[in-house]
């Protein structure tokens, strides 16, 4: 099931459905507003606007709901264009994939011809439009990958836009007339005028020879769903048969009752209705209450909540599309089991007369319940439809947790994918712009974003600390390190998270947070009779561009109540070599607080001493591919050796990081280095480890 979820074309439609998430909710909610089933509502709302009042709501509906299907066609192309344009390295502009798919659907339909329904561009059509999303898209990019049906642009001083539009004319007037022909087709060979109302046709016929009721509302039920899990509006393919078999049953038990008989009907229209689809399509209460008991997938519990309000009024198509249930493989044996289990369930309640028979037409509105009091008149109605409930949960159940846990597995591997690219991009020194991308990895570094500004705001990032020692191994300070634990990845990358939270625009506020943090641990160190003990904060050039930003380290130094002295900002030689006015004046007005400078790997070959001279920096700390080779590198020994030496008349202290061996460290001290950190002394450790290993270091 993980391998088909992760479909290229599965994939691309499910994330088409999702984008479908605000049209959904908001045509939704509209058809709510207008038939909401209180006569006190509807009643108030014709005295406050009038007797058109829901025209507004009807016209809202028919923006959203009413071009579904359109709609359908634009998100799953656009989906679906995107990844295959990051697969196959073909450049076309998704948004000119996703008209010509638009166009081709139109195209399959028509307008003008006899018989055109516009309802086929609504919840009707959806079927077909994924259909058509999927061929349209593959049709064009094979077209488009043809060289001699691609029209090059006219010069090459014409911007991409134009180049990619001239150059898919040839393949796009192809795509769209192909799909005018199967049109033509279908009424000159198949006299098929119109697709929906053919397969509408079949489904009825297939009813029209089952004279047993029991197995005719077994498929009954399990059509409208096994139709849905194809994105078929199952209910609106299944009306007919619905008006011809279960709505007459329904006024045969009201006819009967009114000549003083009893009812003899249990199939009604009203009674798959109330105690089978509870108003909703594949019994979706059921999944959405396994979703709230099953607190492990945030994302699932936010759709589910989304989906609350107005599943209650059944109206289901927000979680069948936005979940989505539509195409799942992981959801298909429930989505199919629980209407069937249910008919049996809620058929033999009936049967032995543990529940009326359905007597009343209930309004398709009325939520779970209210529905089954009103549609049997007694209580008992309601029971049943709890009892349903609870037994569907429990089928949806291991289901629920079967698509949390492929859900993490998939989103794991992708963030897998992500840190490579970051490390790639990283490796060749190239900025890798994550959010800007149009694919899957695009969109888990938008949502790892999103989930690090959350966790910024409610303080759940932590630093540990890594020691700084002298020759003798005492602790004289500790650079802050920034970990993210995240709730699905566990520890993340922390090139990663400063990235994101620069290209997020998070980057003040992260590096206030961990400033904040260094600062409060400054102060426990003090209480415990640390007072020498110093912390280092890496900060970004972005930080320092920030005007407000000193400003804002003195209020975190008055409010923790720490000398200025204890809290070294550190910054990279690349930071320094950009030689920006801001970035000299934060500097500076950073060294008038009193707080200590740091260079951070000095030596990287854009070295310039100038910058120690204009930047005054109290600490030079050596790169650590310097330190790493010391042993078996001349050259790297008389590089030290020239650091070491310039200090001494320039009165700036050398630290050595990345020290790893006994050897290193006794090249480091005969060279005149006898301050160090690295993994010799310690890795990176919680503020707890800090302070047992400071306590021990000093005897």
């Amino acid at each position: 099931m993980e391998k088909a979820g992760e479909n290229l074309l599965l994939a691309s439609i499910r994330r088409g459905l999702i984008l479908m998430i605000p049209v959904v909710l908001i045509g939704s909610l509209a058809l709510l507003f207008s038939s909401f089933p209180v006569p006190q509502y509807q009643e108030l709302m014709a005295r406050l606007f009038g007797q058109n009042w829901q025209d507004f709501f009807i016209y809202v509906h028919d923006g959203t709901i009413g071009i579904l299907s359109l709609a359908m066609v634009t998100c799953i192309t656009y989906s679906l264009a995107t990844e295959l344009e990051n697969r196959d390295k073909l450049r076309i502009n998704p948004v000119i994939v996703a008209t010509v798919a638009l166009c081709s659907f139109v195209a399959l339909f028509g307008i003008n011809k006899d018989g055109f329904k516009i309802t086929n561009y609504g919840v009707t059509g959806v079927f077909v439009s994924i259909l058509v999303a999927v061929a349209a898209s593959l049709l064009f990019y094979k077209l488009s990958s043809i060289k001699l049906l691609r029209i090059r642009p006219f010069s090459d001083g014409d911007s991409i836009t134009f180049s990619h539009a001239v150059a898919s004319i040839i393949p796009a007037a192809i795509t769209i007339t192909l799909f005018a022909a199967v049109n033509q087709i279908l009424a000159a060979l198949l006299n098929i005028t119109d697709i929906n109302d053919f397969l509408a046709d079949v489904l009825y016929h297939l009813f029209a020879n089952i004279n047993n009721s029991f197995l005719r509302a077994l498929l009954f039920i399990f059509l409208i769903h096994f139709l849905w899990f194809f994105g078929i509006h199952g209910s609106n393919m299944l009306e007919h048969v619905a008006q011809s078999i279960y709505v007459p049953a329904l006024a045969i038990n009201q006819e009967l009752i009114q000549a003083g008989g009893e009812p003899t009907q249990i199939f009604t229209k009203t009674f798959f209705d109330t105690f089978v689809l509870m108003g909703g399509c594949g019994s979706t209460l059921c999944l959405l209450v396994a979703v709230f008991m099953l607190k492990k997938n945030k994302n699932q519990r936010r759709i589910a909540k989304f989906s609350l309000f107005p599943l209650l009024f059944n109206i289901n198509e927000l979680i069948v599309f936005g979940f989505p249930l539509v195409l799942n493989p992981i959801y298909l044996i429930p989505f199919l089991l629980v209407p069937l289990l249910l008919t049996v369930t809620s058929y033999a309640a009936v049967s032995l007369g543990l529940v009326p028979f359905t007597i009343q037409t209930v309004e398709w509105t009325t939520p779970v319940f209210i529905s089954g009091y009103y549609a049997t008149g007694f209580w008992s109605g309601c029971l049943l439809q709890l009892f349903n409930l609870i037994l569907g949960t429990l089928c949806y159940i291991p289901f629920v947790k079967l698509s949390q846990t492929v859900s993490v597995s998939r989103l794991k591997k992708n963030f897998e994918a992500l840190c490579a690219e970051f490390k790639k991009s990283e490796r060749s020194n190239k900025r890798h712009s994550l959010l800007e991308r149009q694919d899957m990895l695009g969109s888990l570094a938008k949502a790892l974003a999103e989930d690090l500004k959350y966790d910024i705001e409610t303080k759940k990032l932590t630093l540990f600390y890594q020691p700084q020692v002298d020759y003798e191994g005492k602790v004289f300070c500790a650079e802050a390190l920034l970990r993210w634990n995240h709730v699905h990845y566990g520890t993340i990358y922390p090139p990663l998270v400063i990235a994101l939270a620069e290209e997020y625009q998070l980057i003040d506020e992260l590096g206030l947070e961990i400033i904040d943090q260094a600062c409060s641990t400054i102060k426990i160190m003090a209480a415990l009779g640390f007072t020498e003990m110093a912390v280092s904060v890496n900060i970004t050039a972005s930080q320092l561009e920030n005007q407000d930003f000193s400003g804002k380290l003195r209020q975190l130094i008055e409010k923790h109540q720490i000398s200025p002295k204890a809290l070294k900002i550190e910054i990279t030689e690349q930071v320094a070599l950009e030689n920006n006015k801001w970035i000299k004046d934060t500097l500076n007005a950073l060294k008038e607080m009193g707080i200590e400078l740091e260079m951070d790997d000095f030596g990287m070959g854009h070295s310039s001493l100038m910058y120690l001279k204009e930047y005054n920096f109290d600490t030079v700390k050596l790169d650590g591919s310097l330190v790493r080779e010391i042993s078996t590198n001349m050259n790297c020994r008389d590089i030290i050796s020239s650091i070491i030496y310039l200090s001494r008349s320039m009165n700036y202290a050398v630290l050595a990081e990345f020290v790893e061996t006994e050897e290193q460290r006794q090249i480091l001290h005969e060279l005149g280095c006898d301050l160090y950190q690295g993994y010799l002394y310690s890795p990176a450790i919680p503020l707890a480890d800090l302070l047992a290993y400071i306590r021990r270091s000093q005897g």
